[in-house]
């Protein structure tokens, strides 16, 4: 079988099986071992009258985790090699991220975020990234994301199993990952690609894997709309939704954290350039009415300092009582007007080399030039573009 994977680490399991029994005792051990093993690494699904054992076991099995026993699905998709070669390489690098990585950021939310108190997130130009939204704002009840990429719907492993695709259904997977696992932000036009041209035809199937990766379990997934009155859309199913001639299409995921809360993040597949986004009363009533009062940004190709993304900009600032964003998002220029408390994180270390003209020297000048460097603090992590921990920046924007 070719090696379908792009990106590896070396994960050591520490396990020590002693000399080689072939007695009834030393066999029971080693189930009760496997059992016990098995026990530990499905505790963190909750108890939830509301989980959807078939959505959820589709979910993990996307994520590459152990199913319980029990499960609809297929023994041929449990037993298929190329899933579990991938369950094992992504089981490896979860476990890095997480540990060099993820953990750090959750410190950090910790003592810093903690006061925003946040009920609904809006995180535009977000592509799947669920990750860095669920990571950096644990305790929101929405999350409201938008992108270019298609919304795709939920994947029929029967068939692709029967088609013999399960390989390249992984190694997609496996290839959008590498960007976020590896650099912290994804690469908005090597998706695109991906999500047209295999059986993972959108967001769906990677934001479902990171929520069970972070730890939650799925209760539904509704294809959705929004309407011109900014009324949400549900619909019985995605060939019902396809059908329907109503704009702004998204699929809603219900989920449970692993302390028995329940959440919702809803990805709409929506234009939000000047071009298209002035004309969409719709959308902008609908975020208005949902609460999202705080808004993250990371990695927007800082399509907000041009003029041609002027509205949804516009927006953003006259919605929210708290922006947390990089460099790549809203110009610092904008947020001088002393309406807002600001706290710089991490470094401004300028741009990466293809966006050469969005250096902002304001911004460098209140890195350099804050006294005493009372408001920069530090990010010690890394995150978007400069993802290397200590050339990274953050800033949080407060309405006063």
């Amino acid at each position: 079988m070719k090696k379908i994977f792009v990106f590896s680490f070396t994960l050591l399991l520490a396990y020590s099986c002693g000399s080689q029994h072939n007695d009834k005792q030393s066999a029971a051990n080693a189930t009760s071992k496997k059992d016990s093993l098995r026990a530990d690494s499905l505790a963190h699904i909750p108890v939830h009258k509301a989980i959807n054992r078939e959505l959820n076991d589709m979910a993990r099995y996307i994520a590459g985790m152990e199913i319980a026993p029990g499960s609809k699905l297929d023994p041929a998709l449990l037993n298929n090699g190329d899933w579990k070669s991938y369950s094992k390489s992504l089981n490896a690098e979860w476990a890095k991220l997480d540990s060099v990585h993820l953990k750090v950021m959750k410190r950090w939310v910790n003592q810093e975020l903690t006061m925003l108190n946040t009920k609904a997130l809006f995180y535009p130009f977000a592509g799947a990234d669920m990750l860095n939204a669920y990571t950096l704002f644990p305790n929101a009840k929405n999350y409201y994301m938008v992108g270019l990429e298609p919304v795709g719907t939920p994947p029929d492993f029967t068939k692709i199993n029967k088609a013999k695709d399960l390989q390249h259904y992984f190694s997609t997977v496996h290839q959008s990952l590498s960007s976020i696992i590896n650099f912290s932000f994804f690469r908005t036009k090597s998706m695109a690609v991906e999500f047209h041209q295999s059986d993972v035809n959108g967001t769906l199937h990677v934001l479902l894997l990171f929520l069970e990766r972070t730890g939650n379990s799925i209760i539904d997934i509704q294809p959705v709309a929004v309407n011109e009155k900014g009324e949400l859309t549900k619909y019985a199913s995605f060939a019902e939704a396809k059908k329907d001639t109503l704009k702004n299409k998204g699929a809603e995921i219900d989920f449970v954290s692993a302390d028995s809360t329940e959440h919702s993040v809803i990805y709409f597949s929506i234009n939000l350039s000047n071009e298209a986004f002035p004309k969409n009363a719709g959308f902008k009533t609908f975020i208005k009415n949902q609460g999202a009062d705080v808004t993250y940004i990371k990695s927007a190709s800082y399509l907000m300092h041009k003029a041609y993304f002027s509205d949804v900009r516009s927006t953003i600032l006259n919605n929210s009582r708290a922006i947390l964003q990089d460099d790549s998002g809203i110009p610092w220029k904008l947020f001088n007007d002393g309406s807002r408390n600001i706290t710089l994180y991490g470094a401004y270390t300028g741009t990466i080399d293809i966006f050469p003209r969005d250096f902002q020297k304001d911004l460098d000048d209140a890195y350099k030039k804050e006294p005493s460097k009372s408001k920069v603090k530090d990010l010690p992590f890394g995150i978007g573009y400069k993802y290397i921990k200590g050339t990274s920046n953050l800033m949080l924007s407060v309405k006063k």
